[in-house]
């Protein structure tokens, strides 16, 4: 089976500034980014962007974990990171920067394409078989042959593919599947490939 990492990272981009002028640099640029949990657990990452020399650097995550930039394994369900930048000029210790992101994991059915098929018709993996379907209504599915020639589509309610264009047998060969779909009120595509033999 064919299980692609078509789950696109949620990407956020912080600009953080600090609050206290006596030391006051270019703002901290926060990158941080996600992965619903789908046909494998969520993750989340966070990357800090001009940290000075000198800086004390805390990150705690509501999982518990700590002083970590990426965390993984995550269920569905909603999370924060709280980011603290402090800075020690002599024996003073300023704190530059206190923030918390909050985030939230989707749960996203784990839709999963057949990487290969043998529509022969002996009654054996005739068809492409694509798992969850049902789950997306409005999914919309693309295949497309090596020069890129549309040979395939359907939309809403899938019916599992013989491997046929216009009632002619394709050749056996390597194509490549486009499938977009709605979760959690976004956007997710969903692309691979798929072999035909016979």
């Amino acid at each position: 089976m064919n299980i692609p990492d078509f789950y696109k990272k949620l990407t956020t981009v912080f600009l953080l500034c600090c609050v206290n002028t006596l030391f006051c640099q270019p703002g901290y640029q926060f990158t941080f980014s996600k992965n619903d949990e789908g046909c494998s657990k969520g993750a989340a990452d966070l990357q800090i962007d001009t940290i000075k020399s000198g800086d004390i650097l805390t990150i705690d995550w509501s999982t518990g974990t700590t002083n970590v930039f990426s965390i993984k394994d995550l269920d569905a369900g909603n999370y924060n990171v709280h980011v603290v930048i402090k800075a020690q000029p002599d024996t003073v210790l300023l704190t530059k920067k206190d923030t918390t992101i909050n985030f939230t994991i989707d749960k996203i059915e784990c839709v999963v394409v057949s990487n290969h098929f043998t529509p022969n018709g002996d009654n054996y993996n005739d068809y492409l078989q694509i798992s969850n379907t049902d789950k997306y209504p409005k999914f919309e599915l693309f295949i497309f042959n090596k020069w890129g020639q549309q040979v395939h589509s359907q939309k809403e309610k899938y019916t599992p593919w013989d491997g046929t264009w216009n009632g002619i047998n394709v050749p056996d060969q390597t194509y490549y599947y486009i499938f977009y779909f709605d979760s959690a009120n976004k956007k997710k595509v969903l692309k691979g490939d798929i072999t035909i033999l016979r």
